[in-house]
Formats: C-alpha cells, sequence, structure tokens
C-alpha cells in the first residue's frame, strides 16, 4: 500500500510540476518551441475543461491555479484514503 502512496504522491508532483513548467514557459518562450509544444501536449487536455469555466480576468488565465490546487486536493484526498488502509 506505501508503493501506492508513493505512486500517487509522484505523480501529483510530476503533474504539479508540469503545470508550473507550462507557466513558466508561456512566459519566457515563443509558441514554436519544441519544449514548449511538449509540455503544452501534456498539459492542456488538464487545463481546457477547466477553462470552459474560468474565464480570463484582465488577460491573465488563471486555469493552472486552479488546476494545481485541484491536483494537490485530489492527492490529499487519495493518500487519506489509501492510508486507512495501512
Amino acid at each position: 500500500m506505501q508503493l501506492i502512496i508513493l505512486f500517487v504522491q509522484i505523480l501529483a508532483r510530476s503533474i504539479v510540476f508540469l503545470l508550473f513548467l507550462h507557466v513558466l514557459l508561456s512566459l519566457f518562450m515563443s509558441g514554436d518551441k519544441p519544449l514548449r509544444i511538449g509540455v503544452a501536449r501534456i498539459v492542456e487536455p488538464l487545463l481546457n475543461p477547466l477553462r470552459r469555466f474560468i474565464k480570463p480576468f484582465n488577460g491573465i488565465d488563471f486555469t493552472p491555479v486552479v488546476a494545481i490546487l485541484a491536483v494537490n486536493l485530489i492527492e490529499w484526498i487519495l493518500v487519506s484514503f489509501l492510508a486507512r488502509f495501512v
């Protein structure tokens, strides 16, 4: 069970890292670079459903922040649930 908990934690941290990297790359790198395209292909399927509900505010997209909070919440719930069975 500890292995499953560790897997959930690593997966959540990886998703949060990729979301944060996506935000940083969008600030400092043009959209045609392979690194930015690769990260966007991974992250955009997570962000697109949220963008239907969260519109940009003064040109700032807060969707990655909400996605990071959601990933952290899901991780906390899963780890708490799995820890009961250890």
